[in-house]
């Protein structure tokens, strides 16, 4: 028998069983033979070859002995088996045994790709050689290994030999990422303009470095970006960033050790900020007030897993949230009936607990979102609460408490459907009552009735309270209302909804792009800041191409549609083109 991985799992194909009998121990001992050569000592990168001809061996070996049905995980746990050894085997971008990406392109691509070093791969797997298989521990294994830019795919496949013994053969495809661009999108009627030059997998050792150069209706912006999520080999990540504006400049840091696995004992996090740019509050369409903005921020949290079982973690943790703010002289261009911002310097200094829920309950899912990857949604409960308060002794201005909160949960009627939902909220008291308010939530669904079909829907309902100038609310393009202008009207309360039906054809090109196609339908409304009362509700429709970018871990789905809208305000377009890698559900 021969075994295929499919998008349901492993599907087993009869053939001369007895011809394979007699060839399986020969196969198993020229495997381990060729293992052997590349002994964990040896340099990395010597040996490859030999390795991946020895996992070529391993799992024609396995199909040779296994029965029609490959043991799952779950099986093997059951039985208390135990991991025998670890094989890895990284494939190149193209693959060269499928017809229609064996061709010219597909192999000078993988000659010019760096293909990911085993190490990098080897750092995420957590469980060793002699352990009993624990199935959620693999399962979880290969999301955390899917989260990477640079891989296109994840998974790991069981392979019992002739004495039982269980071997873990972890499989990755990388991604294409080398990415020299220069293009433009456009949302709402505004096109932004740039070119990069983006590598997420540096001399094949998993950095991220992009450098890229963007234009839009607001400002020019120069990125140099640096991300590392095995700093040194460690289990530490590192994310750095570096823009100068055509009004300013910005930059992060971030130091910090996440949880990667449901067990992981604790976590530590330190980020700092600062931006210094010109800042602006918009009202149908246009720019109502201008002022200068300095914002600088320290945050700094630390957390410990104090029960996991059963799937399921609690954490409690706490830190110091360090914010301040500083505003410049307000310019008014067209305000209309607009109220001028209320723009007061800031020093907020204080500390914080927090409580926080994870159910590890996660299902992988395909061609909702995107095109033809693995899209991984948890079906527990993920859930944090932060309470705490700025402190004068601390350098505040103002003794102020305040919280921050957020839930998600998923849910999956059938084979074919998924329901998401996701909830954020956070404020601060102070003596003149709450401040900078928000509650945020949203409610997702996917349905897959027939082959190559998608349905999807989004409802979002948001409200802000005397927010700060950076959190105000708007309705127009880049928030979901794709045939209107972005910043149609600015208000306090909002609520969006959008439908689609995304459809996947055949069609591919040379592995590199799927052909798609969308049609959809946007609806919303906002409380409007100038009149106080409720706007019209805001409909459009919209339809086109949706192509799926195959190899490319930078973008993988690119739209280019266009969007009328039904309900119209003098001087609204009569459509919008939304062209970009701009993919909200």
């Amino acid at each position: 028998m021969s075994v295929t991985r499919s998008p349901g799992g492993l599907t087993a194909l009869p053939l001369d069983e007895d011809r394979l009998d007699l060839t399986a121990p020969f196969l198993w001992k020229q495997a381990l033979c060729l293992s052997m050569q590349n002994p964990p000592g040896r340099a990395p990168g010597q040996g490859r070859h030999s390795r991946s001809a020895a996992v070529a061996l391993l799992l024609l070996a396995g199909a040779a002995l296994g029965a029609q049905t490959a043991p799952t995980w779950e099986e093997l746990e059951a039985r208390q088996a135990q991991i025998t050894s670890i094989d890895i085997s990284i494939g190149d971008v193209f693959d060269p045994s499928l017809p229609h990406e064996n061709h010219w392109l597909g192999r000078a691509a993988n000659l010019l790709h760096i293909q990911t070093r085993e190490q990098v791969v080897r750092r995420e797997i957590p469980f060793h050689q002699g352990d009993v298989v624990n199935a959620r521990l693999i399962h979880e294994t290969e999301r955390n290994l899917r989260t990477f830019r640079f891989l296109k795919d994840a998974w790991i496949e069981p392979w019992v030999d002739e004495a039982g013994g269980v071997h873990a053969v972890v499989r990755t495809r990388d991604a294409w990422t080398l990415k020299a661009s220069a293009g433009f999108s456009q949302v709402g009627g505004q096109r932004n303009f740039g070119f990069s030059l983006h590598e997420a997998n540096v001399l094949g050792f998993g950095k991220d470095l992009d450098l890229s150069h963007e234009k839009t209706p607001e400002r020019s912006t120069d990125t140099l970006l640096y991300q590392d999520r095995q700093l040194l080999g460690t289990q530490w990540t590192l994310a750095t960033r570096y823009q100068a504006l055509s009004d300013g400049k910005t930059r992060f840091f971030e130091l910090a050790r996440p949880y990667r696995r449901l067990e992981t004992p604790w976590s530590l996090t330190l980020s700092a900020s600062a931006s210094d740019a010109i800042e602006s509050v918009y009202n149908l369409e246009r720019t109502a007030y201008t002022f200068s903005s300095r914002r600088e921020s320290i945050f700094l949290e630390g957390s410990w897993a104090v029960a996991v079982t059963g799937g399921k973690a609690i954490r409690l943790g706490g830190g110091l949230d360090l914010k301040r703010s500083t505003f410049g002289s307000i310019q008014t261009l067209e305000a209309g009936g607009l109220p001028v911002p209320q723009l007061r310097d800031r020093r907020l200094q204080g500390a914080h607990v927090s409580w926080s829920l994870f159910e590890d309950r996660f299902r992988a899912f395909q061609d909702l979102a995107g095109m033809t990857h693995p899209e991984d949604y948890n079906l527990g409960w993920e859930a944090q609460v932060s309470v705490g308060s700025y402190l004068k002794s601390l350098g505040s201005h103002v003794a102020s408490p305040f919280f921050r909160a957020s839930a998600s949960k998923g849910w999956a009627p059938g084979s074919s459907s998924l329901l998401l939902f996701q909830a954020l909220s956070s404020a601060r008291r102070e003596s003149d009552g709450w401040q900078d308010a928000s509650l945020n939530t949203s409610f997702t669904a996917y349905h897959q009735g027939f082959p190559y079909q998608t349905q999807a829907a989004y409802v979002q309902v948001d409200a802000v309270h005397r927010p700060d100038p950076e959190n105000h609310l708007y309705l127009g393009g880049m928030d979901g209302m794709r045939g209107y202008g972005n910043h149609l009207l600015l208000g306090d309360r909002r609520w969006m909804a959008s439908l689609e039906e995304r459809i996947i054809t055949p069609t591919n090109w040379l592995g590199i792009l799927q052909l798609g196609f969308v049609v959809y339908a946007d609806a919303g409304a906002i409380r409007r800041a100038d009149t106080g009362r409720w706007s019209r509700t805001y409909v459009d429709v919209g339809g086109g191409l949706r192509l799926g970018n195959l190899k490319s871990s930078i973008g993988r789905v690119f739209l280019m549609t266009i969007a009328f809208p039904l309900t119209r305000e003098a001087g609204t377009d009569r459509y919008q083109f939304v062209v970009g890698n701009i993919v909200k559900f």
